[in-house]
């Protein structure tokens, strides 16, 4: 891949958002290298069919219509990305964020290799 970290931080994200299962499977195929893991406070991935089966039940099972946005990607560097996020309603121009929090990814070739993710 030739994006840029902050593409790919925005892509992690349009996957975490993208309802067609088989769309968003296709994205996380195209970002994470075939060994990455994914730490979430809930729960631990590896590898990206487990990825995109743990995306696919955070999404079906608990966030619903809820969107993730990114707000910052704060500093890239080293193939390493730092960001923050907010959970919001679909229409977010209304209504605070329902949660927030904070990420690092490690890039490899160009992919995730490993994300981690944290509430704030």
């Amino acid at each position: 891949m030739s994006d840029t970290i902050d593409d790919i931080v925005h892509t992690y994200f349009a996957a975490w958002n993208d309802l067609d299962r088989g769309h968003r499977n296709a994205t996380i195929e195209a970002i994470f290298t075939e060994n990455a893991t994914v730490i979430d406070p809930d729960w631990t991935a590896e590898g990206r069919n487990n990825i995109a089966a743990a995306i696919g039940h955070a999404r079906e099972e608990k966030l619903g219509n809820l969107m993730l946005t990114v707000t910052k990607v704060i500093s890239a560097h080293h193939d390493l990305a730092l960001f923050s996020w907010h959970l919001v309603q679909p229409d977010a121009s209304t209504a605070a964020p329902l949660a927030t929090g904070y990420g690092v990814m490690s890039m490899e070739e160009g992919r995730i290799d490993r994300a981690y993710n944290f509430f704030g």
